[in-house]
């Protein structure tokens, strides 16, 4: 079935609002093994923690946590009980990528989620030292010096 939708014309694709997934976690090996529907999920939860910001939720260290259930995430991503907790935990530190940190409260309080900062330090294996490039020899004009190769060049003589 196709939908009959109709075209963005001038800055209308600028009114609505979406969700952001960083282009690092498609473009750096090191996700590789962490999968789109997951990736999807970790943006949901970055774009919760705006949310958590405004409500001021910060822990004793000044740290950022969100709430992000798991019935929030079967609403969102469409998904079943089975594959939302496996996405949970590929994301988690524990058993997973580590781009979130789960903490249980306790006392049927939901789970407090950190999301982590996604950026990397540089990858070891992609910062080989290159070697130091040549100097190019220094140029002393613009233009190349011209003449006749093998020719003698004599000084010119000043006549008084």
């Amino acid at each position: 079935m196709s939908l009959e939708l109709a075209y963005f014309y001038g800055s209308e694709a600028e009114q609505y609002s979406f969700y952001r997934i960083p282009k690092v976690l498609l473009t750096d090996h090191r996700y590789k093994s962490v999968s789109m529907e997951a990736k999807v999920l970790y943006g949901l939860m970055l774009d919760r923690m705006g949310l958590s910001v405004r409500n001021g939720w910060l822990d004793s260290e000044g740290r950022v946590y969100i709430y992000f259930t798991l019935e929030d995430a079967l609403a969102m991503l469409g998904c079943g009980k089975d594959k939302a907790v496996r996405l949970f935990k590929e994301l988690d530190k524990s058993g997973g990528i580590g781009l979130i940190e789960r903490r249980k409260q306790g006392q049927g309080k939901p789970t407090r989620i950190y999301v982590k900062n996604f950026t990397l330090p540089p990858d070891p294996e992609k910062c080989t030292p290159s070697p130091a490039p040549e100097e190019p020899p220094a140029q002393t004009s613009e233009k190349p010096k011209s003449g006749l190769l093998g020719a003698k060049v004599y000084p010119l003589s000043r006549t008084k």
